[in-house]
């Protein structure tokens, strides 16, 4: 059952994705150059000698809303604090952020940290040099790099106001 609902969920987020970025885009772009065409153009007979067609018409909308697009776009990310925010909510609702990720991570650079702080640690200890609080950090980190290659959650998330939810028990 829960890979059913796995996959409907899958379907209906590509679906909101294709259809929000692709066809609501085409759709709307396409009724706003028709209806600003016909009623601000088509029977004026200035704008009508600058614009004959609904082609011409386009045409320039699109050499002037690209670039105008592009730049807004490009102020949204680097200028306002709006992506920023973007991000971070969606940083925070994201339970994948506590896992570890599938791949690399997961099959080598994990591994290969903690192999290198049980080293570290091993001369610490023979150098008598790390302190009981210290161990005992070092302790706990390690515990918790244990869980993400067990493919458990670590930190906080459900402080964040993210529970697990049946669609995405299981992913690893």
């Amino acid at each position: 059952m829960v890979n059913s609902w796995k996959a409907i969920f899958r379907a209906w987020f590509y679906f909101r994705q294709g259809y929000n970025l692709y066809l609501a885009f085409l759709i709307g772009f396409a009724s706003n150059i028709v209806v600003l065409f016909r009623l601000g153009v088509s029977d004026n007979k200035y704008l009508m000698g600058i614009f004959p067609s609904l082609t011409v018409f386009t045409v320039v909308g699109l050499l002037i809303a690209v670039p105008v697009g592009i730049l807004t776009g490009l102020y949204h990310m680097k200028r306002t604090g709006a992506y920023a925010a973007d991000a971070s909510v969606a940083t925070e609702a994201n339970p994948y952020i506590y896992k570890l990720i599938p791949g690399k991570e997961k099959e080598v650079f994990l591994p290969l940290w903690i192999l290198t702080v049980r080293g570290l640690a091993r001369m610490l200890d023979q150098q008598s040099t790390m302190t009981p609080e210290e161990r005992e950090q070092l302790q706990k980190l390690l515990h918790k790099a244990n869980a993400l290659l067990e493919g458990q959650t670590v930190g906080l998330p459900t402080q964040l106001g993210v529970r697990p939810f049946p669609v995405t028990e299981g992913d690893k």
